[in-house]
């Protein structure tokens, strides 16, 4: 795995990370949804992904999907 494919998978990983920690605060009634929305809306643009990044996740799936399938 490339430098590029692995800081895709870390901001995903990362992503996904803090917006099930808000999901989870919101379900317990520590945040409201108002907040949570503003809150998930700086977490995806905070990691959203380049084009580059996201050309080489696209890429590594393609592999790894064609390896499962063989």
């Amino acid at each position: 795995m490339d430098k590029i494919t692995f800081q895709a998978f870390e901001k995903l990983q990362k992503c996904e990370h803090l917006l099930r920690v808000m999901r989870d605060q919101m379900g317990l009634g520590r945040i409201s949804r108002e907040e949570f929305r503003k809150r998930k809306a700086d977490i995806l643009s905070r990691y959203s992904l380049t084009h580059e990044e996201q050309r080489a996740y696209e890429l590594h799936l393609r592999i790894t999907k064609s390896k499962r399938q063989r």
